[in-house]
């Protein structure tokens, strides 16, 4: 029998490797997507009988290659601590994480509750981050064009001015040498006011620059604001409107035994069809999700509880 090979050998260990963070996502995730990174970038998977990185991830550690390459792109983009520290928000979260700026993600975990936001909620900000990072650039671009703009005329100038003074200057000393002079004093003066008057345009457009990039930020940030209040009142909404049906359905409970039976009936199911077309839209609106499959179970067992309870 042949003697294995030390490559062989190497990656049957990352193979056991990334089987073993697999199984212990929660605690091992990084480790999981730097040996998924690391599989496919030394192609060290052809050693194991695979000649495709996706054939290997499917066969051996069951994941779909969409779902690995989203871990590479985790360990490819996120620092090693944020990954730690934030394994439980999930791999869809985390992803979507990966493909921001450090500046731009920050801004996200500062002003966003990353493990109580849905991922459909965390794509929209993050969309909206990307919109606003990208109006800021532009905005930034256009003004530094328009700096270039006016730098490069008041460059023209200068050379203009140098030019004559560099033609006075060769002229034969015969002709009109105090006039001459008196021109070349006239334009040397001339170059240093235009010099300063160029500095202090410039000073007055880098102010301008850095005055509107606060105005700029400072809007962004209050567009968050009033986002985040609105959320808050919508929640608080939810709640009161959530309180008043627990109260109504509280009250219908109490129902006498002298009032006629299908007037109970009636109250009862009033309030049960409410709640489950509450419940059904709530369902619905979070099919994106983590636990969407969850939501879904729980309404199919319950109305598998009413069948059972009504055929006895």
């Amino acid at each position: 029998m042949n003697e294995l090979s030390a490559e062989y050998i190497k990656a049957v260990e990352l193979d056991r490797r990334i089987k073993t963070s697999a199984q212990l996502a929660q605690q091992s995730l990084y480790d999981m997507c730097m040996g998924f990174k690391e599989m496919r970038d030394s192609r060290l998977y052809k050693e194991l009988g695979y000649s495709d990185f996706g054939e290997y991830c499917e066969q051996e550690t069951g994941f779909k290659r969409t779902n690995v390459y989203n871990y590479i792109s985790v360990a490819e983009n996120l620092p090693e601590d944020f990954v730690h520290s934030s394994g439980q928000i999930g791999i869809k979260k985390l992803t979507l994480l990966s493909t921001l700026s450090d500046e731009q993600r920050e801004t996200i975990t500062e002003t966003t509750d990353i493990e109580n936001t849905t991922v459909k909620e965390l794509k929209a900000k993050i969309d909206s981050v990307k919109k606003q990072n990208d109006a800021l650039h532009e905005e930034m671009r256009y003004r530094e064009e328009e700096h270039e703009t006016k730098s490069q005329k008041f460059k023209d100038r200068i050379a203009e001015l140098e030019a004559e003074i560099k033609d006075l200057e060769s002229r034969p000393i015969e002709v009109a040498v105090e006039t001459d002079s008196k021109e070349v004093a006239n334009l040397k003066d001339a170059m240093r006011r235009v010099d300063l008057d160029w500095s202090e345009k410039y000073s007055k457009l880098e102010e301008d620059s850095l005055k509107d990039r606060r105005e700029l930020l400072q809007k962004a940030e209050q567009a968050e604001k009033d986002k985040q209040e609105k959320l808050s009142q919508l929640r608080e909404e939810l709640d009161r409107t959530k309180a008043e049906y627990e109260k109504k359905l509280a009250g219908k409970t109490e129902i006498t035994s002298t009032q006629d039976d299908k007037a109970i009936f009636k109250a009862y199911l009033s309030t049960a069809v409410d709640s489950v077309t509450r419940l059904v839209g709530f369902v619905n609106e979070h099919n994106d999700s983590d636990n969407y499959g969850l939501f879904t179970q729980k309404a199919r067992q319950l109305a598998d509880i009413i069948n059972s309870k009504l055929e006895v």
